[in-house]
């Protein structure tokens, strides 16, 4: 698993280990004021006026807030030490915590003497709203924390607000631990399930924090295999972590975040959570801890988030392996959805799933985004992952390096390396509708079943086209590449990406823009295309814009005896390219249509394209489909459904939509060449395999009767120009070839170009490991020749993937 935590010195607990405060009722009435002025306040006063205002932070805190209620600072003042804030208010009625007067917004100082400068304890219905607040000392031996809000063993807590706040100037070890930051949510106990509900954090802004910006946590957390809470880092034993039971209703928006050591924003255990609209940048920098890495906006433990319109840049690296990307969904996440982000000069990378194998992350979709100039990697999913989608982004990469500079442990000079990277055993990967201007010419892994369908790339020179079901390899004609603005990143008028693409879940594009039926734009971007226009001979021909409206919940209904045969024509103003028509309907059996022709017009002639009998199973409610084929894509302007029969009468019809089907399994281009061995092969195995563009399917010899030296040769059918050949093998140090030489032939005799070549393989597992001979220079020739003269017999047979010239 790709570490990220440098595992820091025990944390400060006693933001942990607040004893709870009942839910205290309300009554009707706007509630009490309580006045605080750090000048001319006076504890002994009511603190009900301006001219009765308490003036410590203790005494503030003395106060048990209910409905209504309202604890006020006087702006322009400055208070040092913690102030500790609980109570609750009502639904409708929040406790507020904020300020009077004018001027600058009140600060709270903790000057570094504590562990957080603001705890909030056990709240509900509790707002608090434009403070200051800073924990500073020149002591870096500890983690602080800005602001804590904090639950233990409380229940369901309702309707808590963070806003308009500024932490900045709380510093630590100057890492990265899970037990402080400029704001953390933290939620301890194990004998009543606690979390959070309807929790906003929004329109804060966050800086120079010695670990993470935001970032929110629980013990009720053991699922799957995740059964700590980081506790090298909280202090928490295992035996405190208890059954997953995830804050409900949580947004994290508008926020500004920069200047952190640590992650900038890091959500764990909610369910349904939005993070949405916020900027991170400048995230893991500034680190005084010289080990491990960290990422903009990354969450753990959480089902159902979406992560949306946010702007991440600026990421701090360590080196492979540390991170240092714009996002990632990290351990035991399902159904992530990261859409509509903007990345650019994170320094590791623009996205990464991640997990364990006890803590799968799964289906996670990456969908309309737009990187630029990030560094490293672009797409990447790691270890036990599965389902990961990235669908319709667009990434500008460009050949910048990144310099990681000691004393840091993974100092070095990094170029951009895989636009797509496949780590250890992910699974379930499509990349899809992608945009990919390649300045670098990085390459693109391709195993584990990856599917590749129907991206465009540019500026490499070897685009995996063989990998692809339908590869545009052409200029997408960007409206500015490399500029700032991710308008920069629209295709032109003319471009190939236009109606390029295969029919994806999605509403709208980068922009807001509807993604229309048919084949969608390639990238992030989406050309406006109105929705077709629906006209019938059926009557009433009212709401029939219903068909094409793209909601299946709305319908349109016939008259109660329609006259069959009927139709039903989609008249679009550009043409659409389309595969396959859907028909959705409700009370399908005994309303939906059951027989019925899809013709397209061609030069003033209606042509049939297919016909299909509709076979419909529910008669309430709930929405079915049924899918029409077309032997072929074809693209027209002018559809046309010929309805023949009925379930009954009325018809009704919820929509109809045309659409691209997208591949579902890898593409397969089948052998280049015709590959042969006197080497006995495995039962199991062909050896076709060597020569059938995926690496990561194997030939494997028998068992027995394996003897060196032994051949290999590969006939491409016709002369080609080679300089290199490049051997694929896993699990290469049980099973690899180990000392090879290369032959090519000058149509009378074999030339021998490398001799005794001495493989250097690493791995005993499933990663595909490669070892390339590089010819003294380039040759034309039509077969070459790998004798093998010695290999790894760990168990009694030698395996090859596959052999790739250059």
């Amino acid at each position: 698993m790709r570490t990220r935590f440098g595992w820091a010195g025990l944390a400060l607990l006693a933001m942990m280990v607040s004893p709870a405060v009942p839910a205290q009722a309300g009554t009707a009435g706007p509630g009490k004021t309580f006045y605080v002025d750090a000048s001319s306040g006076d504890d002994a006063a009511s603190g009900r006026s301006p001219a009765t205002a308490w003036r410590s932070l203790d005494r503030a805190g003395q106060v048990l807030l209910g409905p209504g209620d309202r604890l006020l600072f006087r702006a322009g003042q400055r208070w040092e030490g913690r102030l500790s804030l609980q109570g609750a208010g009502l639904p409708g009625r929040p406790a507020l915590v904020g300020s009077y007067g004018e001027g600058a917004k009140p600060v709270i100082d903790g000057q570094g003497q504590v562990d957080a400068a603001v705890r909030i304890s056990n709240v509900h219905d509790f707002t608090v709203d434009g403070l200051e607040v800073t924990n500073y000392s020149a002591d870096t031996s500890l983690y602080r924390s800005g602001v804590n809000l904090f639950a233990k063993d409380a229940g369901r807590l309702e309707n808590v607000t963070l806003r308009n706040l500024n932490i900045h100037d709380v510093n630590g070890q100057g890492g990265h631990s899970v037990a402080a930051a400029g704001l953390i949510v933290s939620i301890r106990g194990n004998t009543t399930p606690t979390y959070f509900h309807n929790l906003v954090l929004e329109r804060n802004e966050i800086s120079k924090i010695g670990s993470y910006g935001v970032i929110m946590w629980s013990t009720w957390s053991r699922r799957s295999g995740m059964t700590s809470l980081y506790p090298v880092e909280t202090g928490i034993p295992d035996s405190e972590v208890v059954t997953w039971t995830p804050s409900t209703g949580v947004r994290i928006r508008d926020n500004y975040v920069h200047d952190v050591t640590g992650g900038g924003i890091t959500p764990m255990h909610t369910a349904g959570a939005v993070i949405e609209r916020n900027r991170v940048e400048r995230a893991v920098r500034g680190r005084t801890k010289t080990t491990g890495g960290n990422v903009g906006i990354w969450w753990q433990g959480n089902d159902d988030i979406v992560v949306q319109h946010n702007e991440v840049s600026h990421t701090g690296f360590n080196g492979p392996g540390s991170d240092g990307h714009g996002f990632d969904a990290d351990a035991d996440n399902n159904r992530s959805l990261v859409q509509y982000n903007y990345s650019h000069d994170n320094d590791g990378g623009f996205f990464l799933a991640v997990s364990f194998t006890a803590a799968p992350t799964k289906d996670t979709v990456v969908r309309y985004n737009v990187s630029r100039n990030d560094g490293y990697e672009g797409l990447a999913a790691s270890t036990s992952t599965t389902g990961t989608h990235f669908l319709n982004n667009t990434l500008y990469i460009t050949d910048r390096a990144v310099e990681v500079k000691p004393p840091y442990s993974g100092a070095g000079t990094y170029r951009f390396e895989r636009v797509v990277r496949l780590y250890n055993n992910a699974a379930g990967v499509v990349v899809r509708n992608n945009v990919f201007v390649n300045l670098a010419g990085a390459g693109f892994d391709n195993k584990n079943g990856v599917i590749y369908d129907h991206n465009l790339y540019w500026g490499t020179e070897q685009p995996p086209t063989g990998a692809d079901h339908a590869a545009v390899v052409a200029d997408p004609r960007l409206a500015a590449p490399g500029q700032e603005s991710p308008a920069g990143y629209r295709p032109l008028d003319g471009s190939p990406a236009f109606d390029a693409g295969v029919s994806v879940p999605a509403e709208h594009d980068y922009a807001g823009t509807p993604v229309p039926d048919g084949a969608p734009d390639l990238g992030a971007f989406q050309r406006e295309i109105a929705p077709a226009k629906v006209s019938a001979s059926f009557e009433p021909k009212g709401h029939l814009r219903r068909l094409a409206d793209r909601d299946p919940a709305t319908a349109w209904r016939s008259v109660p005896e329609p006259r069959l045969p009927g139709t039903i024509d989609l008249t679009s103003a550009t043409g659409r390219a389309f595969r396959t028509v859907t028909v959705s309907a409700a009370h399908a059996a005994s309303r939906a249509i059951t027989d019925v022709e899809v013709q397209t017009r061609d030069d003033g002639d209606w042509v049939t394209r297919a016909s299909g009998k509709l076979v419909w199973t529910t008669d309430d409610d709930t929405v079915e489909q049924q899918v029409i084929t077309l032997p072929e894509t074809i693209k027209a302007a002018q559809v046309r459904l010929v309805v023949k029969a009925a379930a009954g009468g009325p018809i009704q019809i919820n929509e109809i939509a045309l659409g691209v089907p997208a591949a579902s399994e890898p593409y397969r281009p089948g052998p280049t060449a015709v590959a042969s061995t006197t080497f006995p092969t495995s039962p199991t195995n062909t050896v076709d395999a060597l020569v059938d563009g995926d690496p990561s399917s194997p030939w494997a010899s028998a068992s027995t009767g394996v003897t060196f030296p032994g051949e290999f040769v590969v006939d491409y059918g016709k002369d080609r120009r080679i300089a290199a050949v490049t051997l694929h093998t896993a699990w290469a140090k049980g099973q690899g070839v180990t000392d090879v030489s290369l032959d090519t032939w000058d149509g009378t005799a074999w030339v021998t170009q490398a001799a005794h070549h001495l493989t250097n393989w690493q791995e005993l597992s499933s990663k595909v490991e490669t070892s390339t001979i590089t010819l003294p220079s380039p040759v034309i020739t039509r077969k070459i020749r790998l004798t093998v003269h010695d290999a790894n017999l760990q168990w009694g047979n030698i395996a090859l993937y596959e052999i790739v010239a250059s």
